[in-house]
């Protein structure tokens, strides 16, 4: 609707995990690197933590898609409210597997099957947990540790990375058998200004803006308001680009972002 107006390819402030969007923050950088580490030398999970709307998700869907199709099987699970059997089911399924058991038994040897597999093809395995804060039963978190355990004598047959808010590092910490299995522990903060507002221009810039939108107390205005966190900001920015394409302004300013507010 604002596009044409704005001079813009594309919205530059969706909510949604595009990792052409991924804002390299001097923290976000840093956990990609040492997550991406894990996965590339195999060094078998890697934890994630961060308030709602930090950015936990486009990271992890930037290392998703960065990843070779040939040399990864990948399954990313974002809705975590299993038993410890639909764990199992869920992640064979997304690693192609069909005539999928019912039982924890079987189920465990069919995923030793399948890692093995994978390791005999030439492909690594990586599992991701997105939202782990969600999941319901500590029998599901035993069975995440299991996974761990299909090693051959120098390597992890599995990566595995879990993602949440930050009680999902409580609950990890709280199950020594799987923290100590956990190479790397990385928690998101919220942006301060300067990220806040190389965020916003970063954004414009991939939507292809020709000139500037925001006057600087605008984006001082909206880094008190939502405290630097992406997801608000980008819900701010949105909002002021269309109201700012129907009543035809020439720039954003703060009055204007506080007569949104």
């Amino acid at each position: 609707m604002y596009i044409e107006y704005w001079k813009l390819d594309r919205k530059p402030f969706e909510n949604t995990p595009n990792p052409e969007f991924f804002f390299p923050a001097v923290e976000h950088s840093e956990a990609l690197n040492r997550i991406e580490y894990v996965v590339n030398e195999n060094k078998g999970a890697a934890l994630l933590t961060g308030d709602y709307g930090c950015g936990k998700t486009m990271l992890i869907r930037k290392i998703a898609a960065s990843l070779p199709e040939e040399q990864f099987e990948l399954a990313y699970l974002d809705n975590p409210r299993w038993s410890p059997e639909e764990l199992l089911q869920e992640i064979l399924f997304q690693l192609g597997e069909e005539d999928i058991p019912e039982k924890t038994l079987e189920l465990g040897r069919k995923i030793g099957d399948t890692l093995f597999k994978n390791t005999e093809n030439g492909k690594e395995t990586l599992v991701i947990i997105d939202e782990a804060q969600q999941i319901q039963s500590e029998k599901v978190f035993e069975e995440l540790r299991l996974l761990l355990n299909y090693q051959l004598n120098d390597r992890f047959m599995l990566t595995l990375i879990m993602s949440g808010q930050p009680e999902l590092r409580e609950r990890v910490m709280a199950i020594p058998q799987l923290e100590q299995r956990m190479f790397i522990k990385y928690h998101l903060h919220n942006f301060d200004y300067d990220n806040t507002r190389d965020y916003i221009n970063h954004r414009l810039r991939i939507a292809s803006a020709k000139r500037p939108i925001y006057t600087d107390d605008a984006i001082e205005t909206i880094y008190r308001h939502t405290f630097g966190t992406p997801r608000r900001i980008n819900n701010i920015c949105d909002l002021s680009l269309l109201v700012g394409f129907q009543k035809k302004m020439e720039m954003i300013d703060s009055n204007f972002i506080k007569s949104l507010i």
